[in-house]
């Protein structure tokens, strides 16, 4: 649901403009109004408040400060960091009360300390990490050139350069051996060997009097040289493998000697330097909100909105240090201003992820329908209708409850994990009803005995709906949820035009909905069964009278939308229409599944077969996890949200402090 918003000015002397605003900071729930704009234009009879000089000057240099904290922060940072919070809130007070001066000598201080020594081992260990990964690089391929350099004696006057080659090109290396032949008069030789199976090496050697053409020559055609680090260069390709290997076995106790420094200098300055940065970035975030506020000649202007229970105690906190003289009024919301009041949405925990889904389309316009649970509702419908199949729901649940233990402190996993939970759920519930389990395995079995020609029941009790056999009715119940799906977004969407008061969405809204229920009515009154109930006469005054409150629908439509609400009604249409992909996708799932199962009745062995049938299932679940996602997303953001849904300006974001909570 979206949370009642209360818009409250708050007005008061300049000299107590500082407090209030470290108390606002404080508190956390007030989302500011950026005046700002309103001043230039004229709108508001303020001015825009200033930032004082000394001021701006304190700004640039804790931001200046700021930045050489987060890079010794990021050098400090591991896996196992552990922050007492009692000793973090604590000292964040006490920074929080030093003056900007005090915090910036405090911190250069820290700095001091800190800075150089850090900065020295964390460039420490990236070269050494850098080498390491170069080293590992390089010893597989010198490993197999070596022995052929044991085979190469060169002199003072003759040079060798290595080579690596992929092994369908290896036929190559006799083109190169025909050029280098003409470019040093037949004074060179190539010997090569198999690396790995995509890799060939080759060490090739000629007289350095062809040194400079041979090297512009390779460069020229792309060769692909070995180039051994700089400490390697002029070594002999055997000796510099072995000082290389020698070289390895050391780095990683090195490695682990820096790394353990860092984590030292960690434990002792972690927990202040992550203070010092939040307190920081929250003075720095009190300057930079200035200049949205208004001023007068004596007085200063705060405008913004928090949730409307919270503004109770606003009010008691400011009365409790300020009396009167600093006054919180609450302003009354236009309909006008509800298309830019800031939006908070509050749900219970089992709904709340569902939010990230409905947020794809942006927050909704204060004073409408929060669809989230909706969408909580519909889409796991929708999906576990298309998948339906009781063996598919089990190993996706499966897999589901795997990665939430497994990945609990993953807050994105954990998000995703609650979205695809019910839908998964939906998946078994649908496969019981259309007697699915991993296709038509156990349709024909004790189970799932066969009854009739296209009518099955579990235990010959519980029937099903067999949808590889059902397909026209399997189609119009597709149409028959696209039909509700959308005729309840126009619902939604006349209750939001009532709420907001907005008289043109209500006519187009209310007309669509008239004109599309009139529409089904006259469908069904060209039945003979309506034909039998009425009687001639009475079926005549029912279809007139059916198709003049369509007519009525149609000029409301247009009358509220204009050419657009003719527009929405043909829309209306092809929305419903869409649905028909809840069958298609659905149909080739199941068809799918059962052409699996028939693959597999064909094996001879059942070993064989069972990995065939494993591996095509496994392969099907799969892309049973995305494509009817993409459907089922589909039908309720767009086909679904579009009758009804509106976008907000901005999501509530309030003016809080890193180190403090969020009020919502």
């Amino acid at each position: 649901m979206l949370v009642p918003m209360a818009k409250v000015e708050i007005i008061g002397a300049k000299g107590d403009f500082t407090g209030v605003l470290s108390l606002l900071h404080d508190q956390g729930c007030l989302h500011i109004e950026d005046l700002s704009a309103k001043i230039e234009s004229g709108r508001v009879p303020l001015e825009r408040m200033e930032v004082y000089e000394e001021q701006q000057l304190d700004r640039e240099q804790m931001e200046d400060l700021l930045i050489r904290v987060r890079s010794i922060i990021k050098a400090l940072e591991h896996d196992h960091i552990t922050v007492d919070q009692a000793s973090r809130t604590s000292e964040y007070e006490r920074l929080c009360d030093l003056s900007p001066q005090e915090l910036a000598d405090e911190v250069a201080g820290v700095l001091g300390d800190l800075e150089g020594r850090t900065a020295e081992l964390a460039a420490t260990r990236t070269n050494l990490e850098s080498e390491m990964a170069l080293l590992t690089r390089y010893e597989p391929i010198l490993q197999k050139i070596q022995p052929l350099a044991k085979q190469i004696v060169t002199t003072g006057a003759y040079e060798s350069v290595a080579l690596l080659v992929e092994r369908r090109y290896k036929s190559a290396l006799e083109l190169l051996k025909a050029e280098l032949d003409k470019i040093t008069h037949k004074q060179c030789e190539i010997v090569s060997t198999d690396v790995d199976e995509d890799t060939t090496a080759a060490i090739v050697v000629f007289n350095k009097t062809y040194s400079d053409p041979v090297h512009k020559f390779l460069a020229m055609e792309n060769v692909n040289q070995i180039r051994l680090p700089s400490s390697f260069e002029d070594m002999p390709f055997d000796v510099a493998y072995e000082t290389l290997k020698e070289r390895r076995k050391h780095l990683p106790a090195e490695i682990e000697r820096v790394s353990l420094e860092l984590e030292e200098l960690s434990k002792q300055w972690f927990l202040k330097l992550t203070t010092i940065r939040d307190v920081m970035i929250d003075k720095i975030a009190e300057i930079e909100a200035i200049p949205k506020f208004g001023r007068t000649a004596y007085a200063f202007v705060i405008n913004g909105w928090l949730p409307a229970a919270d503004v109770k105690k606003l009010r008691e906190q400011i009365s409790s240090q300020w009396g009167d003289e600093v006054i919180v009024n609450q302003i009354k919301i236009s309909e006008e201003e509800f298309g830019e009041t800031p939006v908070c949405m509050k749900n219970p925990s089992r709904i709340a992820p569902f939010q990230k889904l409905t947020g794809v389309r942006g927050v909704p316009r204060y004073g409408t329908v929060d669809p989230t649970w909706m969408i909580f509702i519909f889409f796991p419908f929708i999906y576990g209708m298309i998948v339906g199949d009781f063996g598919y729901g089990l190993v996706m649940l499966s897999i589901i409850m795997w990665m939430r233990i497994k990945f609990r402190a993953n807050e994105l996993v954990q998000i995703a994990t609650s979205i695809l939970g019910p839908a998964a759920t939906m998946v078994v519930v649908f496969g019981v009803a259309y007697g699915e389990f991993f296709g038509d395995v156990l349709q024909g079995t004790v189970i799932l005995p066969e009854v009739a020609s296209h009518e099955f029941a579990y235990f010959g009790v519980i029937p099903t709906f067999h949808r590889v056999d059902l397909i026209l009715p399997f189609m119009f119940l597709a149409l028959g949820v696209g039909i509700l799906h959308i005729l309840f977004g126009l619902v939604v969407g006349i209750y939001n035009a009532v709420r907001t008061h907005h008289k043109k969405h209500l006519y187009e809204k209310a007309g669509v909905l008239t004109f599309l229920i009139a529409l089904l009515a006259l469908a069904a009154l060209f039945q003979q069964a309506a034909a039998d109930m009425l009687g001639e006469t009475g079926l005549l005054i029912a279809q007139g009278s059916v198709a003049l409150l369509a007519l009525a629908g149609f000029f409301y439509a247009i009358r509220g939308g204009g050419v657009m609400g003719g527009v929405e009604i043909l829309e209306s249409f092809t929305h419903i229409a869409s649905y028909i992909r809840i069958m298609a996708v659905g149909l080739a799932g199941a068809i799918f599944a059962d052409a699996i199962n028939a693959i597999v009745a064909t094996m001879g062995n059942v070993v064989v077969g069972a990995l065939v049938g494993v591996t095509l299932h496994t392969i099907h679940i799969i892309m049973a996890s995305f494509s009817p996602m993409i459907h089922a997303l589909r039908l309720n953001l767009l086909e679904f949200l579009g009758k009804f849904y509106e976008v907000g300006q901005q999501p509530y974001s309030p003016f809080t402090k890193t180190g403090g909570e969020e009020i919502v």
